[in-house]
């Protein structure tokens, strides 16, 4: 009889032991463990690129373009995050077999605003960052820099759709070049506001890769590892 008494009385300690010091007694943080096990961290034998910003900006275009495929060409790595776009896409870049591309979610997608977004998307996982915009400096762009910054890494701003923007706007006293000089330094002057001290631009197209600067991107992304 004392023998399942013994038994008893471990089982409820350990039921104690559980609600007072596991998962259960802190959701928050039983939460935070579900999807830490749910979203795989970026491989680390890799260098690995996210390509981030608003909803809509071009990411997965600008992604294929760099990698020299037409959309859909290829899946995503299985193994790294799965086809959803809700989840971070990895992809191979052809150029660099070390290097790997990963699509990340728009900022604006529901329910992944801000810190939500980067607890979601594990931002500090990743080493080097392109973020994108396909029209002004939006508050989520400003914020997604800025965190990249306090995490003491560097990334390459991308002003996608540029030829939609300059096939729209017309100034008659102003040349392709003028206009794309003041974009440039509209955005390097939001981002030297935040602490960027020579912000890289590049404003592009990535459905005109032959023209803007994009080659330029390329090489300078190139050169970069």
């Amino acid at each position: 009889m004392m023998f399942f008494y013994d038994i008893f009385i471990s089982f409820k300690n350990c039921i104690i032991y559980y609600f007072r010091n596991g998962e259960a007694a802190n959701p928050q943080r039983a939460r935070k463990s579900s999807l830490r096990k749910s979203q795989p961290p970026p491989l680390k034998r890799y260098i690995n690129v996210a390509v981030t910003g608003p909803v809509d900006s071009g990411k997965s275009t600008l992604v294929n373009a760099m990698r020299g495929v037409e959309d859909e060409d290829e899946a995503p790595v299985d193994s790294l995050g799965g086809s959803s776009k809700a989840l971070p896409r990895s992809y191979s870049y052809p150029a660099n077999p070390r290097v790997l591309l990963w699509d990340l979610p728009g900022i604006e997608t529901h329910e992944m605003k801000q810190h939500a977004y980067l607890e979601k998307v594990d931002l500090r996982s990743y080493d080097f960052f392109i973020l994108t915009t396909s029209s002004r400096m939006e508050e989520e762009v400003l914020y997604l820099a800025k965190e990249i910054l306090r995490m003491d890494k560097s990334f390459y701003f991308v002003r996608t759709k540029i030829d939609i923007y300059m096939r729209s706007t017309k100034q008659p006293n102003f040349t392709q070049g003028d206009l794309l000089r003041e974009i440039r330094k509209y955005f390097s002057k939001k981002l030297q506001s935040i602490g960027v001290n020579i912000p890289r631009i590049f404003l592009l197209s990535a459905l005109q890769v032959d023209k803007f600067d994009f080659e330029n991107f390329i090489e300078t992304f190139n050169s970069q590892f």
